[in-house]
């Protein structure tokens, strides 16, 4: 099977491109050819880790991007100008991205890909990716300039019109993003969203649509499978608190350290660049750190003993990346979430140690299963492919 991917997230260091690699790895293990159209970004924006990670027999052609690249130097040098604000740069960065940009800052690509030839190859396949929503702009793009009459799959990582991203936007990017996102999933043959939850959702939302919307669950990208004789018990947790409630974790590590049975004590790490939470230091169980490539994720990964997912308390269907890469490992895996969904969603891999995030808890359950787990193959690259493949192949 032949197979052109298009995404804007490949190499740099986010969720988005972790996620695609492992799916295109994914379908190369399934004996798939698979060629790769992304963005050419400036080197020091590509991870090198990730670049190693993907598999050699895959296929890449970037298209240019001269724009972007100029304005994130510019955006480079502002930041480092110790003179400029944080808050001001970034009043005036979202205000650009807000007017100028759409559907985001990758937008000049759309035009770009005209520079794509491949006329004279064929696919069975064109699945476009986002995050950034820009990936699946590009994908009609190449489909009209070329002449494609092939199947086209979209895999959605975030919902657009209901992402609580955009609450914050004006009007008319809201009616822009609302028209722009039913248009795209009206063109496409089939469409998948990575949480369950979502795909729900949005089958609801456009019920005409729904017999062609699916979920594509994330794979892990590397199995972690270690344990540590530490002289503390480390839990982790890496990227964005941002509209999380650390407290009741944070409360209850503090009730467990405090106890004089308990020759262990907990230490609390945070992986990320959230300014909010430097007040937390003040907790001499909890270290802050800046945030990791991926590469430096995994070695927090082998070293620590639980691995922590917080809900999202703006109810949304969206589960963070971060929990598939915990199934790749055997480390415990705490959840404290906020709504039922999330709950059930989460028990059914028997897997997951559920906590509802509201007041102190006791830890030492979670504290007696470190050591004792397992990686969950199921979301291996090739499993978690093989059953996409299914999925696109299904009814044709």
């Amino acid at each position: 099977m032949n197979i052109l991917y298009i995404t804007t997230s490949l190499l740099k260091n986010e969720s988005a491109s972790i996620r695609n690699i492992s799916l295109i790895n994914g379908l190369i293990e399934n004996n798939c050819k698979v060629k790769v159209v992304t963005l050419d970004y400036v080197k020091n924006l590509e991870d090198t880790f990730l670049r190693d990670s993907l598999d050699s027999n895959v296929e890449v052609e970037k298209i240019k991007i001269p724009n972007f690249n100029k304005l994130f130097s510019l955006v480079q040098k502002v930041k480092e100008n110790k003179k400029i604000g944080n808050s001001f740069f970034f009043k005036i960065k979202n205000l650009i991205k807000e007017f100028i940009f759409f559907p985001d800052v990758y937008f000049e690509s759309i035009k770009n890909s005209k520079g794509i030839n491949i006329m004279n190859e064929k696919f069975d396949y064109i699945i476009s990716s986002s995050d950034s929503k820009t990936s699946h702009f590009i994908a009609r793009e190449i489909i009209k300039n070329n002449n494609l009459i092939v199947p086209w799959i979209q895999i959605w990582g975030d919902p657009w019109s209901d992402d609580i991203g955009i609450k914050n936007c004006n009007f008319l990017t809201k009616y822009r993003i609302k028209k722009n996102e039913k248009k795209l999933l009206k063109e496409a043959d089939k469409i998948f969203y990575i949480s369950e939850l979502t795909a729900n959702k949005i089958k609801d939302k456009f019920s005409v649509l729904s017999g062609k919307i699916y979920t594509l669950s994330r794979s892990y990208l590397k199995e972690i499978n270690s344990e540590n004789e530490n002289s503390k018990i480390i839990f982790s947790y890496t990227g964005s608190i941002k509209n999380r409630n650390l407290f009741p974790l944070i409360e209850s590590i503090d009730e467990y350290n405090k106890q004089q049975n308990n020759q262990k004590p907990i230490e609390f790490n945070l992986y990320g660049v959230d300014l909010e939470i430097k007040n937390l230091e003040s907790k001499r169980f909890i270290n802050i750190y800046p945030r990791l490539s991926f590469k430096e994720i995994l070695e927090v990964y082998k070293k620590s003993d639980v691995l922590i997912y917080i809900d999202n308390l703006h109810n949304s269907t969206q589960i963070p990346g971060k929990i598939y890469d915990y199934f790749g490992t055997n480390k415990v895996i705490l959840a404290l979430y906020e709504n039922e969904k999330t709950k059930n969603f989460l028990e059914k891999y028997n897997r997951v140690e559920l906590i509802f995030n509201k007041g102190k808890f006791s830890l030492n359950n979670i504290i007696k299963k470190v050591n004792t787990n397992y990686i969950l193959k199921d979301f291996s690259p090739k499993i978690v492919a093989k059953n996409f493949l299914k999925n696109i192949q299904k009814n044709k």
